[in-house]
């Protein structure tokens, strides 16, 4: 019965104390400007160097998974895709394979067919 008491405090315990350090962590962030842009750039630098680091030092040949599974590992990886030449659809062509989408329930399509009625009415009388 006392472990069950205790465990939700330490797990608020555990939440503040986390919560604490990411404020604390926040404060220290500099404010927008000229030093927010500065350590922005130096991180952006920094994974820069991290990156063509892993790539220089990736065998060009190597294409087996690694065994060690770390953080690093797909900074290496080359992104490749298949070559799919399909013809790619474009909906202001008209082509065999494109087909008029009509549904009588939309509004547009009730006025039209009302105003072609009204357009046949017309002819009939006229005759």
């Amino acid at each position: 019965m006392q472990e069950e008491e205790a465990d939700p405090n330490s797990i608020v315990t555990e939440y503040l104390q986390e919560k604490k350090k990411y404020e604390d962590l926040r404060k220290q962030q500099p404010k927008k400007g000229i030093s927010r842009e500065e350590q922005t750039l130096a991180l952006l630098d920094q994974f820069k160097s991290k990156l063509t680091q892993a790539i220089a030092d990736t065998p060009e040949n190597e294409m087996s998974e690694p065994e060690v599974e770390d953080d690093e590992g797909w900074l290496s990886h080359v992104l490749q895709f298949e070559d799919r030449s399909r013809k790619v659809k474009d909906a202001n062509m008209q082509d065999e394979d494109t087909f008029e989408i009509y549904d009588p329930r939309n509004p547009v399509n009730k006025r039209r067919r009302e105003q072609s009625k009204r357009i046949m009415r017309e002819k009939k009388e006229r005759r």
